[in-house]
């Protein structure tokens, strides 16, 4: 009896975040025993007691049924869609783990050090490539200039984007898309001036960061076992993915992307990527050849990239110049990082 008693009032916490299989109908179910244990606790009568034991049974069911409904939508919706499969498959196979340090101004110092000295150390045993803008093939097309956005297309932009920004943000993310229409002409004269400027607001490139242990199991105490998860401020994310519609449809219009591209692209993930090589190597071997299959993992790939050699590719082999890549040296100039001070 005090096992189950003890689970609903568990249930009575307050959530930071609903969970997505909450709805209407697990909510009036769970009011319903709500209302049955405080008949009980308040007559003490076996027959409330046993309709608080039914009651519980209904809305343990009911959540059992609301979960299974739910992640059966999100695997038929995704089924695409290999990212999502694999999170929402982990995320009720594997149970959040709690790493137990406790937060202090020293251990974010300390994960600060960490991730810079990290960073510093494989760049240092990294022969640096030749930047001469000659050896590149030089591109026929030209990309000078960001266009402005409408207010139509921004307030479509932030309806769409997923409400999750940085604790720096001066209001909540659901909050903030709720009183959007309230300045988004400030917002939008900001994102425009930025784009044609060529300048990233300073404030834009500062990140959050929150450690993450990379696999349930690892030993909280070593800080080369957490991933660095940064949070960018909402209305940044904004103006990136705003960025990022028009360059794609540069790319695409002009056929500059590489075809053997299987990230971050539309149609394509690690599974395009796994086909392709393991059909090249079925055709080879159907033709006589040898196989030699060698594979690569690089430590903090994106963290790694040369910022001066990536400009001088997208001007001398993708076509970008003017105020849009003035945009993109502002963007990846001068950002900034902190930790954030939490239980880990």
């Amino acid at each position: 009896m005090s096992s189950w008693i003890y689970s609903l009032s568990m249930t009575r916490q307050p959530r930071a975040k609903p969970e997505p299989w909450f709805n209407e109908r697990t909510r009036a179910v769970r009011q319903e025993c709500r209302r049955a244990e405080r008949k009980w606790r308040k007559d003490k009568l076996q027959v409330s007691l046993q309709m608080f034991r039914v009651c519980w049974r209904n809305y343990q069911d009911t959540v059992k049924m609301s979960k299974k409904e739910h992640f059966s939508n999100v695997i038929l919706s995704h089924s695409h869609n290999p990212g999502v499969l694999f999170t929402t498959i982990d995320s009720f196979l594997n149970s959040p783990h709690t790493a137990g340090l406790e937060a202090s101004a020293q251990l974010c110092n300390n994960f600060m050090q960490f991730f810079i000295d990290k960073v510093t150390s494989i760049r240092a045993s990294i022969l640096r490539p030749d930047s001469d803008p000659s050896v590149c093939k030089p591109c026929s097309v030209v990309f000078n200039q960001f266009e402005p956005v409408s207010l139509s297309l921004l307030e479509d932009m932030v309806a769409q984007i997923k409400p999750s920004g940085s604790p720096c943000d001066a209001l909540p993310p659901h909050f903030l898309k709720e009183v959007f229409p309230c300045f988004r002409h400030l917002v939008l004269a900001l994102f425009n001036s930025s784009l044609l400027s060529g300048v990233v607001p300073t404030n834009f490139k500062h990140a959050v960061v929150h450690p993450l242990l990379k696999k349930t199991g690892l030993d909280p105490t070593v800080l080369g076992n957490y991933r660095p998860i940064s949070k960018l401020p909402l209305l940044s994310k904004v103006l990136e993915k705003i960025v990022y519609v028009q360059l794609k449809s540069f790319l695409d219009e002009h056929n500059i992307m590489d075809v053997f591209q299987s990230g971050f692209k539309s149609l394509h993930s690690t599974e395009t990527a796994l086909l392709r090589v393991y059909n090249d190597i079925l055709l080879a071997c159907d033709s006589g050849d040898h196989v030699i299959l060698v594979l690569l993992d690089l430590t903090a790939a994106f963290d790694t990239v040369d910022h001066s050699i990536l400009l001088m590719r997208l001007q001398h082999q993708v076509g970008i110049s003017g105020t849009a890549l003035d945009w993109l040296r502002s963007y990846l100039a001068n950002r900034t990082f902190s930790v954030k001070n939490c239980r880990i």
